[in-house]
């Protein structure tokens, strides 16, 4: 019993990406390609996750990319086709095309069957989202500490969820009254391209947890950052207990060809029903990295070998260079998670 989750980091949509998925004689987009590689993994979880850090329009006149996101709504189709089952949609660029932007989003999503979290186009629903399936019950959160300096009016406040302690604790409240064994909270937060977070973002993460959040999915870094877990005492419970916080996935898909930003981390826990405490049992099934590839097709993401698996093989040139990308990337993802105080004790290849 329990359900397997795969969560991965910041869907990024730069214009090279987009411009990559162009079909000229439809004059249309087709984002498939791009996660196709993957396809097989992120379908084989019950519930695959990930941060949609752009909005989605039908007007290909107004599309852009970097510092206003406008993207074509075929991506909520190819993340659906790709095994996608629930985005999140709090983050600093949620109001890149103002309030309706996120009605915008929020329609195409819908229309492809794709539930999002984090935003809300009326105020009757409800700002969290809660999956049941085989003898569990989860309540999922999405937040962002980080608008751009993008403000809307103080009546719709509601669209978005900020970072607002009162407001998630209530929240917390309202889900373990509706009978959720756990709760996973996505926080868009922290600063770009450090690779480790600070006093204060942990002080951040261990506060979320003694509210009751049980895993906390971190992204806006751009880059990796370890997992670890956090002891404290369950709210509700008053025993001990075991949080998993991801500090940051990194970009699951992005323009940022640079060292340590152009990968993301796969993590795909089992999380089961404990009765006794009762609470959340949090196993680590897999964490490896994922590799935002460019060459002259395109995008693609690909799952980053281990080593062993690399050198066991003979390659053509053509591939040898993807494979010294492979293994600095394993190399620097393996020094971040292994690397940190109780954080993973080794790396885990996605058993799929």
């Amino acid at each position: 019993p329990g359900l397997t989750l795969t969560a991965v980091g910041d869907l990024v949509m730069h214009m090279p990406v987009v411009n990559s998925a162009f079909l000229p004689e439809e004059k249309s987009y087709d984002f498939r390609p791009i996660f196709a590689p993957l396809q097989p993994a992120l379908k084989a979880a019950d519930l695959t996750v990930g941060v949609l850090e752009t909005t989605l329009t039908a007007e290909y006149d107004r599309l852009s990319g970097y510092p206003r996101f406008n993207t074509p709504y075929q991506l909520a189709e190819a993340l659906r086709w790709a095994g996608f089952d629930l985005v999140f949609t709090a983050h600093n660029h949620s109001l890149d095309q103002g309030t309706d932007g996120i009605v915008r989003t929020l329609d195409h999503l819908e229309a492809v069957g794709l539930t999002a979290t984090g935003t809300r186009k009326n105020s009757q629903d409800k700002p969290y989202h809660i999956v049941e399936g085989d003898g569990i019950k989860l309540g999922f959160l999405s937040y962002t500490t980080i608008t751009n300096g993008l403000s809307f009016p103080p009546d719709q406040r509601w669209m978005l969820n900020t970072l607002d302690f009162a407001k998630i604790g209530r929240q917390i409240r309202e889900l373990k009254a509706a009978g959720v064994d756990g709760i996973i909270m996505a926080l868009h937060y922290g600063q770009e391209y450090v690779r480790y977070p600070t006093m204060a973002e942990q002080k951040l993460f261990a506060r979320l947890c003694a509210l009751g959040v049980d895993v906390i999915l971190g992204s806006h870094p751009h880059v990796i950052r370890p997992l670890e877990k956090v002891v404290t005492t369950d709210p509700f419970a008053n025993h001990p207990k075991t949080c998993l916080v991801a500090y940051s996935l990194g970009n699951f898909l992005s323009n940022q060809r640079w060292r340590y930003s152009d990968c993301g981390l796969m993590l795909t826990l089992h999380l089961r029903k404990k009765l006794w405490p009762p609470g959340l049992e949090i196993e680590v099934l897999a964490c490896s990295p994922l590799l935002v590839n460019r060459d002259q097709r395109g995008y693609r993401l690909l799952a980053v070998q281990p080593p062993e698996r690399t050198e066991a093989v003979t390659v053509s040139a053509s591939l040898a260079p993807i494979q010294a990308k492979f293994r600095e990337v394993w190399a620097d993802t393996e020094e971040t998670l292994t690397g940190w105080p109780g954080g993973v004790k080794q790396m885990q290849y996605p058993f799929f």
